[in-house]
């Protein structure tokens, strides 16, 4: 039988790439039991999280920002934002002296909900990462950077050949 895929042989390589595929299936359990805490399908609570993030950061989302982030056209961005709004979970708010730039915000119910749901599980991975030392979480970061890049890359390229 042909190895899957022909490249990777076994070794510390393919175990890594291995561990990651195995904490992005956990990654996404994770996002699945916590949509359905918060009532909204996971392609929803994803948004969510994202507008909820780049709020935290200072820096929040309009549609068009969370509609690159979540991978949807503008117009699945929009009926998902509806439903975010419709669910209590998000404003459009209009911030700009450009009147016609919407800004999404989070309401109070959304930040509760999430405060309830994620705290627990930010705890215990902060628990994991503190038993780790700062240099080698310096090596992870700057691993799963060259890996996300690359990654990006082979996305890009494989969504250019659909294209043609």
């Amino acid at each position: 039988m042909r190895p899957f895929p022909p490249i990777l042989r076994p070794g510390p390589r393919l175990d890594l790439l291995n561990q990651l595929r195995a904490y992005a299936g956990e990654f996404q359990e994770l996002a699945r039991h916590s949509a359905r805490g918060l009532g909204l399908h996971t392609t929803d609570a994803n948004a969510l999280v994202e507008v909820l993030s780049a709020e935290r950061l200072g820096h929040p989302l309009s549609p068009a920002r969370l509609s690159e982030r979540v991978g949807l056209t503008s117009g699945a961005t929009n009926a998902l934002v509806n439903r975010l709004e419709n669910a209590g979970y998000v404003v459009r708010t209009r911030e700009h002296t450009d009147r016609r730039q919407v800004t999404l915000r989070t309401t109070e119910l959304a930040r509760d909900r999430a405060e309830a749901i994620y705290t627990e599980p930010a705890r215990l991975l902060e628990a994991t990462l503190d038993g780790l030392e700062p240099e080698v979480l310096e090596q992870l970061t700057g691993a799963l950077t060259l890996l996300t890049g690359t990654l990006t890359q082979v996305n890009q390229q494989m969504a250019a050949a659909h294209e043609h």
